[in-house]
């Protein structure tokens, strides 16, 4: 057998779990590991028979990967960078780690992307799924590499995947059985040039698909409706959802209370008695995840005690406190205008919006219809405050600052305050200018809310 020489680019979560996977295979002989940072290897070579384990950065890194059989990219790699473009020259190989893992399971892969409801729509499938009897395994973007999960797939097990535009740009033959997406609206700016490569990466998610391949697609999103709705592009089987649409030939759609299936397989009818999920967008991306699971081929009947007893995520519309009338919303996971966009949307009553962070390239003027009308002040925090006051600036009456969020949210509640109304954390930008992560800073949030209703 002949051995190979595989590079892994990027030693985060991703890359760790691609290091465990290649340490177990004997076809390997030799693993570089590319990574700007300081890391650390010493858990790795202790368990290891490779012959050589080396650890790279800078120019001379990208040197050590020549002569690779195979780089492999961790989501947070930017493949196109211009660095990388001497080994592509060369003709090395390079693959994301999601099309490496898929070539080691044999199972149904339901794949989600979209700009914004991605972990919620995945999460609310698997759970589905998981009710319903199935071996159901949440990977991806989400959170847990598919890689560290492909020795415990089977055949007769369901990948449920969560798809970022980042792990679709260097794919070969990744092809779901059931493809969503949900929407496409502006992101990642800070990483793609301009909107145009942001979405030829999405619908990368598109390239190996045939005729009878499903994909569900959001009729309510207009860059979708107007690309795939009565038009001939797309190579596959188009299957809709829509809030504002009633009926498809193949699709789902809602009143508020019910939700009305039309697949190949059946027609259903199904109440929303109980349903957790606060707003608008979290219909939609009920929508999906039913048709997902139908066009799956399996049945609708667990639908309704999974719904109700699926708590969402957190960080994502999270209700998190309420004092005096005023309720606190944690929605983090809001990253981007467009996700802040839906979240006002689906909160009734006054709002005082907690926004900023680290600017990803968005169109801030967007919020500008909602301001004076659901949204009563903006509090601006992070990085981007002047980004967003300048874009705002005929608003600026309804702006004010703060340094922290325990600043921001007593600002907020004090506009509130007799009211009544919500303090929503829906930042609009990344969170790296004051966070390690959103997480991170939608704790912090929790916390402050805590001891804020606690009076402390």
């Amino acid at each position: 057998m002949d051995k190979r020489k595989i590079s892994i680019a990027g030693f985060g979560r991703t890359g760790k779990a691609l290091l465990y996977f290649l340490l177990d295979d004997p076809s390997v002989s030799e693993i570089i590991i590319f990574d700007d940072k300081t890391v650390e290897l010493t858990e790795f070579r202790d368990r290891t028979g490779i012959k050589k384990l080396e650890l790279v950065s800078g120019n001379e890194g990208i040197n050590k990967m020549g002569g690779s059989d195979l780089i492999i990219f961790s989501p947070g790699v930017n493949g196109r960078d211009e660095r990388f473009q001497s080994l592509r020259t060369a003709g090395i190989r390079m693959i994301s780690e999601m099309e490496f893992a898929s070539f080691f399971t044999g199972s149904a892969i339901i794949a989600v992307t979209g700009t914004n409801g991605k972990s919620t729509t995945v999460s609310l499938i698997h759970h589905i799924l998981k009710r319903s009897g199935i071996n159901s395994f949440l990977a991806g973007n989400i959170g847990t590499p598919l890689i560290s999960e492909v020795k415990e797939i089977d055949k007769n097990s369901i990948v449920v995947l969560e798809v970022s535009s980042f792990q679709l740009e260097e794919i070969e033959k990744f092809k779901p059985e059931v493809t969503l997406i949900l929407n496409v609206t502006p992101d990642h700016l800070d990483r793609y040039p301009d909107i145009s490569d942001y979405i030829d990466a999405k619908l990368n998610i598109l390239k190996n698909l045939t005729p009878d391949d499903p994909v569900i697609l959001n009729y309510d999103d207009p860059f979708l409706r107007d690309k795939f709705y009565n038009t001939n592009e797309g190579n596959f089987r188009k299957v809709w959802f829509s809030l504002e649409q009633k009926e498809f030939e193949e699709g789902a759609w809602s009143d508020g209370n019910k939700v009305f299936i039309n697949t190949l397989r059946s027609e259903e009818t199904i109440e929303l008695e109980g349903n957790p999920l606060i707003g608008s967008h979290n219909l939609e991306n009920i929508l999906a995840s039913l048709l997902a699971v139908s066009i799956a081929g399996i049945s609708l009947k667990n639908f309704p005690g999974a719904l109700q007893s699926f708590r969402g995520l957190p960080h994502r519309m999270e209700v998190c406190g309420e004092k005096d009338g005023v309720r606190f919303i944690n929605d983090s996971k809001a990253t981007n205008v467009e996700a802040t966009v839906k979240s006002i949307k689906g909160i009734d009553g006054n709002i005082a919006l907690i926004l900023g962070g680290k600017d990803k390239g968005g169109n801030f003027t967007l919020i500008k219809d909602y301001i004076g009308k659901k949204i009563k002040r903006i509090i601006l925090i992070g990085e981007a405050a002047d980004t967003i006051s300048a874009a705002l600036n005929s608003d600026k009456k309804f702006i004010t600052r703060a340094d922290a969020l325990d600043e921001a949210l007593g600002k907020g509640f004090e506009v509130l305050a007799g009211s009544g109304g919500t303090v929503l954390l829906a930042p609009g930008c990344a969170s790296f200018d004051m966070f390690s992560n959103y997480e991170e800073r939608g704790n912090i949030f929790k916390s402050e809310v805590e001891k804020f209703i606690k009076g402390k």
